[in-house]
């Protein structure tokens, strides 16, 4: 078996193993709305040892041993000097050579979402952004999710991009082009001011607070909608920015990470983690598809919720109460799983 499948593998057995020394109660609701308590939930791994935690962490594939079954498979399914997925496999059709039929339903749905899209203005979108860097704001700042007073502001600007990005690719709307790489360059802008790679609409110390298992609204889940806004916009639009500030935002935060691992332990980053964090683990194993830096798989890894994903991989029902807008990220960040090791180079 490969070795850097190993540790998730550990994980989520030992996550299905109720009772263990080693596991404390896993659940996704808002910290500050059950003062830190819960009465139910899974068990969640939580390694008490540094040292036994490093030694779990992902290694690089070293020479091919005799019943490893990953090397196996690339020998089987890779040609002579190249690489890639087989012939054979299903792959995902490109936007690009999708076009729906003019006049049908579909094509009016996708009209209706287009005018949407061109109707938000980037000004407005990036106002919090702009406040939060020292930046100069221009206009008016839209409410709802985006308010300025808003714990998870910034987050719809994370959609935004995703959803003009994969738009875009659909129709090449030369004045949607303009309009999201509009709101890049602000970003980058905004990104750059602050200097540290630190990007949101809201403080840092949003995430101190999170560290400290205080009352902070999810942070990590609208850092996961800005990179992955980001991320679309370079692999379906070929914005270069998008994966720079990606990458500079991951390098802010796997320091985070780090430290808080380090200043207090493992089981901290795994009880703040019951705290919502959204796709964070999909965004990185995609990231490091892109780049091959194994510190951005490692921190997939660290963002995997083994308490949710080890029962579900056994068939154990008691995966019902999750809010399913947060533990759906986890389940389909195995879709990014397999490329992520099969095909990785």
């Amino acid at each position: 078996m490969a070795r850097s499948m190993v540790p998730l593998l550990l994980l989520c057995m030992a996550a299905a193993m109720e009772g263990a020394a080693a596991l404390h109660l896993c659940v996704d609701r808002l910290y500050d709305s059950t003062q830190g308590k819960h009465d139910d939930g899974l068990p969640h791994l939580n390694p008490t040892e540094e040292a036994t935690w490093m030694a779990l962490l992902p290694r690089k594939l070293g020479a091919k041993a005799e019943f490893d079954w990953l090397a196996l498979y690339r020998s089987l399914t890779r040609h002579a000097g190249g690489g890639g997925a087989p012939a054979e496999f299903l792959s995902q059709a490109s936007l690009h050579d999708i076009r729906l039929g003019p006049g049908s339903m579909y094509w009016q749905g996708q009209q209706t979402n287009l005018e949407y899209l061109l109707y938000l203005d980037p000004d407005r979108l990036t106002w919090s952004f702009r406040q939060q860097a020292g930046l100069p704001t221009v206009g008016e700042p839209y409410g709802g999710w985006e308010a300025p007073d808003g714990q998870l502001r910034g987050h719809f600007v994370g959609h935004y991009l995703s959803a003009s990005a994969h738009m875009w690719a659909s129709t090449h709307n030369d004045t949607l082009r303009e309009k999201m790489a509009r709101v890049v360059d602000i970003l980058d802008d905004c990104q750059r001011k602050m200097g540290t790679g630190y990007l949101s609409a809201y403080p840092d110390e949003a995430f101190d607070m999170y560290e400290e298992l205080s009352e902070a609204w999810s942070p990590y889940y609208s850092i996961h909608k800005i990179m992955q806004g980001l991320l679309d916009q370079y692999t379906l639009a070929g914005n270069r920015k998008g994966l720079g500030m990606v990458v500079w935002m991951t390098d802010y935060f796997s320091e985070r990470v780090k430290n808080l691992i380090q200043t207090h332990s493992i089981q901290r980053h795994w009880e703040a983690m019951n705290e919502e964090t959204g796709g964070l683990n999909d965004v990185m194993y995609q990231l490091y598809t892109l780049t091959k830096e194994q510190k951005h798989l490692t921190m997939a890894h660290l963002f995997d919720k083994p308490c949710f994903l080890g029962p579900l991989s056994l068939h154990v029902r008691r995966t019902l109460g999750f809010i399913l807008i947060s533990e759906v990220s986890q389940f389909l960040s195995n879709g990014s799983v397999m490329p992520a090791f099969f095909f990785s180079g």
